[in-house]
This record gives structure tokens, C-alpha cells and sequence, in this order.
């Protein structure tokens, strides 16, 4: 984690009463896991499964894909550092703006990276693509009949996709089983956004055998340890979150704010959404908030192409939200 992250809550004490940095929702009910996991607590006097033999059949069966064609991870973050080992040293582009760890775990393995914000701008020889789809932090969702014309041009090219928050949307996205056509793609998953289980480091990753077979070398045994694995065979089989109201709410939320003079909105068709101070900074204002209200937004300013006035939101409560724009109206007001 060499250039941070948001959901810095750990650092405010008890500060935060209301947490908009993360992406991560955590509104719904988690009890019946959590007395799942209690119940289940003296499993952890025993090695998990090394390659998580269990949880991967129950996705394979699920995505219907043969359990050659995915590898279980410690969180999509784990992948996106096995990934860039398997093409260390290659030429790699990422486009921006989006989630640092690609451009971290590359820089570990010395990739020739370079930064483009567009999928038309790929340079010839490149070995590998990383693209957040839907993407952290715009929230911009990529047409899929688009990838397919940008796949298939650049056969020569690994293209990492990054599906983290593919379910926390309607929009049209390459399901596991589409996306086996490309012998170039790997499709990245997480657990621990969809069913809000970030403290337990949980997703995996599909594609082509040939290509799991690779990453999979470098990955160690038990890596993902027994909880982690049992808390992902207990939700995907007892467990459907309903996203639908919180982008909703989201879509009343960035309505709200981008009635705010001196606040300009990128919308998005997700829960969280990016926002762009006229004057100021969002360091300024994220520490106002702090204070005053104890409300967590995300500083914005450390995503590569974006600076110092830029900050994002994910929707919570409408209580919650009501309480952020009151906060938002009254700082542009003392501000300006």
C-alpha cells in the first residue's frame, strides 16, 4: 500500500460517526454470518483447504466455469500482485483515474508503466491492461461491445479487467462465462465489496486455463485463511443483497449536491460518485467534517490524474446523507 487509501477511519479515533470514504456498503444485516462464523470458530485449530477446494466449487457451479478457469484469492488485491509478477518487467499501461494498486504492485516488478485515459490510446507492444470496470473512483461503466472491439484488436495484450463493484449495478458488464472467449482477459472478483467483508480479504479471479495456471504459480498455499473461507461458502449460498435502493439513494444524493454552488458532480450510475471543488481543497474540507459533523469523505487528490479539489462519496443512510449535504451547504457557505 504505498500510496494510500481512503477509509483512513482507523486514524480519527472515535471521531467518525459517519463513513462516506469507503466503497464499501455495510447497511445490511451481517448477523446470521456472524453467528455462522462464531459457531464454526474452532475450525481455525485446523490448516484451511490450501487452494480453497470448497469455496471454488461452489463458484464454479455457480458461474458455471470449470474450476481450471479460476483461482481463489486474498481479496482482488492479492491478484492484482500476482498478476503484475507474472508479466514483471512488461510494458503496462493503466487507465486513469483508478485504484492505485495496479500502478503499486507494478512498480514492485518493474514494469515500463505508462498512464493513458482512454482504451483508444494503447501503445503497440504493450503486454498488459488494467482497467476498473465499473471503475474506482468515476464510477464509469465501459460498453461491452466497446471492450470486445479493444480486446480483439489487441490479441498480443493481457487485459486485466477489474469487476470489483460489477454488483452493485444494472448496467451491462462481461459475466465470468463471457469473458472465457478472450484467451487475453482476466477478469478480477471481490467478495469483499459485495457482501462488505473487507476485513476478511476475500475474491478471485477467472480466465482461460492457460492463463489461471500462470498466476496460480506464484501464489502460496493458504493464502486465504478458514474463516475467510467460510464466510465466502456461506454467503454465496444463503446470502442476496438487493443494491437496488442504494443507487437510488445515490442518484437523489449527487442530485442534492450538484445543487450546491461551488461543487461540480461526475455522475455515476453507482452507489459512490466523484466530486470537483470550484475553490479549495478537499483536504480542507474533509477535515472540516471531521470535526464538525464526524463525517469521513475520501480525499481524492492521491488518484493519479485527478488534484487537490477532487473528493468522492459513497452514499450510506439517508439519514446519514441528509446530515452530509447539510454539512456540505454549510462549509461552502463559511468557505466562500
Amino acid at each position: 500500500m504505498i500510496n494510500g487509501h481512503g477509509d483512513d477511519i482507523y486514524s480519527h479515533g472515535k471521531k467518525i460517526v459517519s463513513n462516506f470514504s469507503s466503497n464499501v456498503y455495510n447497511k445490511f444485516d451481517s448477523s446470521d454470518l456472524e453467528k455462522y462464523l462464531c459457531d464454526h470458530i474452532s475450525t481455525i485449530h485446523s490448516y484451511p483447504e490450501p487452494d480453497a477446494h470448497t469455496l471454488k466449487s461452489i463458484i464454479c457451479k455457480n458461474l458455471n466455469i470449470g474450476s481450471d478457469e479460476i483461482c481463489i484469492t486474498n481479496g482482488a488485491t492479492e491478484a492484482i500482485y500476482l498478476i503484475a509478477q507474472l508479466y514483471r518487467g512488461a510494458k503496462t499501461a493503466v487507465v486513469i483515474p483508478t485504484f492505485s494498486e495496479y500502478e503499486d504492485a507494478c512498480r514492485i516488478q518493474q514494469h515500463q508503466l505508462y498512464f493513458i485515459d482512454s482504451l483508444d490510446n494503447i501503445e503497440p507492444d504493450t503486454g498488459l491492461v488494467w482497467l476498473c470496470n465499473p471503475n474506482n473512483p468515476t464510477g464509469k461503466i465501459y460498453d461491452t461491445d466497446y471492450l470486445d472491439q479493444i480486446v480483439s484488436n489487441h490479441p498480443q495484450t493481457c487485459f486485466v479487467i477489474d469487476q470489483s463493484y460489477a454488483g452493485f449495478t444494472d448496467k451491462k458488464v462481461w459475466s465470468a462465462k463471457e469473458a472465457l472467449k478472450y484467451q487475453n482477459v482476466i477478469i478480477l472478483h471481490s467478495l469483499t465489496k459485495c457482501y462488505a467483508i473487507p476485513g476478511l480479504r476475500l475474491g478471485y479471479i477467472t480466465a482461460c486455463s492457460k492463463l489461471t495456471e500462470k498466476v496460480s504459480h506464484f501464489s502460496m498455499p493458504w493464502s486465504v485463511n478458514q474463516i475467510a473461507q467460510l464466510a465466502g461458502q456461506y454467503l454465496l449460498q444463503n446470502t442476496a443483497y438487493d443494491f437496488r435502493e442504494c443507487i437510488t439513494e445515490s442518484e437523489r444524493v449527487q442530485k442534492r449536491i450538484a445543487g450546491i454552488n461551488g461543487i461540480e458532480i461526475y455522475p455515476s450510475d453507482m452507489h459512490y460518485f466523484l466530486c470537483r471543488l470550484d475553490k479549495g481543497q478537499a483536504s480542507e474540507l474533509k477535515q472540516f467534517l471531521i470535526d464538525r459533523y464526524g463525517i469521513l469523505i475520501r480525499d481524492a487528490s492521491n488518484f493519479r490524474g485527478l488534484d487537490e479539489r477532487y473528493f468522492r462519496i459513497a452514499t450510506q443512510s439517508p439519514e446519514e446523507n441528509q446530515e452530509l449535504i447539510k454539512a456540505l451547504q454549510e462549509w461552502i457557505k463559511l468557505r466562500f
